[in-house]
């Protein structure tokens, strides 16, 4: 990255962030990379959780492997987890939709350049619901991390895909990883990749607080690739 790329360095490197659910409140964080800051502003991963009950600490193993890639890292924790509040009322989704606009809201922060990496229940989430982000912002590509979006399901998402699962998922990556993305390549033209993690690896993709060493080696390429096809545009 050369000089006239760059506009200022950054005196935080993490912010924390308070903001308004569907009648909660909710708590997250952004992180930007050690470099500095260019011109048009970080790309940005946006994570969306799984179902279960882990906070935004339990997702570092994706934020740090965004971070060495250059892009900046929006993480946050879902109602009743972490330092987010608790209630029955309010809706998940839109929770999950308040928190993408937050983080398109950041500094720093170039949002013609997002993806947003689902995770598990996280990519069925999308699926129902990826009109109310694409209203807000139209992510640059979608990561289906332990996808369980179908060959017609996956057509919700009108953008580049990239379907990363375990051979021992649970459900079949013939139909989630390679059917979902030939159908999705039948309907769009935006591009869709699978991969396909072999040996016993959990799932989630993340055990002891890393990823597999294949996972993470397909996702730095990945998005390698991505930053450098979206700086020819």
């Amino acid at each position: 990255m050369t000089a006239d790329q760059v506009v200022e360095q950054l005196s935080q490197r993490t912010v924390e962030l308070v903001f308004a659910g569907d009648h909660v409140q909710l708590s997250g964080q952004v992180d930007y990379p050690s470099s500095p800051v260019p011109v048009d502003g970080f790309p940005l991963i946006f994570i969306l959780h799984h179902a279960g009950c882990n906070n935004r600490d339990w997702y570092w193993p994706f934020a740090s492997l965004g971070l060495q890639s250059g892009y900046a890292v929006f993480r946050w924790d879902k109602r009743g987890t972490g330092r987010s509040g608790a209630g029955g009322r309010g809706s998940a989704s839109q929770d999950a939709v308040n928190a993408y606009e937050v983080a398109l809201e950041q500094s720093h922060i170039n949002r013609r350049k997002v993806i947003i990496l689902a995770q598990d229940a996280g990519t069925g989430l999308l699926g129902d619901s990826y009109g109310l982000f694409a209203r807000i912002q139209k992510p640059q590509a979608v990561i289906l991390a332990s996808n369980m979006l179908d060959k017609e399901a996956i057509l919700a998402i009108e953008s580049q895909v990239c379907v990363l699962m375990s051979e021992t998922d649970w459900n079949p990556w013939k139909q989630y990883a390679k059917a979902a993305c030939e159908s999705h390549s039948r309907n769009y033209a935006h591009g869709a990749q699978y991969y396909v993690i072999p040996g016993n690896v959990d799932r989630k993709l993340i055990e002891n607080n890393t990823l597999p060493p294949t996972a993470r080696s397909v996702l730095v390429d990945w998005l390698h690739d991505l930053w450098q096809n979206s700086k020819s545009i």
